[in-house]
């Protein structure tokens, strides 16, 4: 079954309560960030624009920075939304991108905190520490795959 269904009014969200217990600590977790430089999970969320051009991309970071983290808790309180609801929630599709960026946030930030930098080392994470990963992306794509039903 999955958590996300199309409705005419739009795609329909709901999860069990434990479900919702779990996904509720994924906004803790985003904002229990710390340092960037300190931090390789914030470092995760804050890859360099310009690759090859490092005051580029500091004055990109000081220019755009609070911009995206206006919109990243912009981002979050639409989740927040959807997981607090013991009924189901309907989404507008710029609801579900909001909920799309916060579970890929979550899943780069754990990706970081288990040390997986590529696609193999995924695989040499134990199953039982990379559940929550493999949970997040499990809920991601589901709601990727109603997105694309409805083009």
């Amino acid at each position: 079954m999955s958590h996300f269904k199309t409705t005419r009014r739009g795609i329909e969200a709901s999860f069990s309560d434990a479900e919702r217990t779990f996904l509720g600590d994924v906004i803790p977790l985003l904002e229990g960030l710390g340092p960037t430089g300190d931090d390789p999970a914030a470092a995760r969320l804050t890859v360099p624009v310009y690759l090859d051009d490092p005051v580029a991309n500091e004055e990109w970071w000081r220019l755009m920075g609070t911009d995206l983290e206006m919109a990243r808790e912009a981002d979050r309180g639409v989740f927040s939304t959807v997981i607090g609801s013991r009924q189901p929630v309907v989404l507008d599709d710029a609801d579900a991108d909001a909920v799309l960026r916060v579970l890929n946030e979550a899943r780069l930030v754990l990706g970081a905190r288990l040390g997986i930098e590529v696609e193999d080392d995924h695989e040499r994470v134990p199953p039982e520490e990379r559940a929550a990963l493999d949970y997040l992306g499990w809920v991601e794509e589901e709601l990727i795959d109603e997105l694309t039903r409805r083009l």
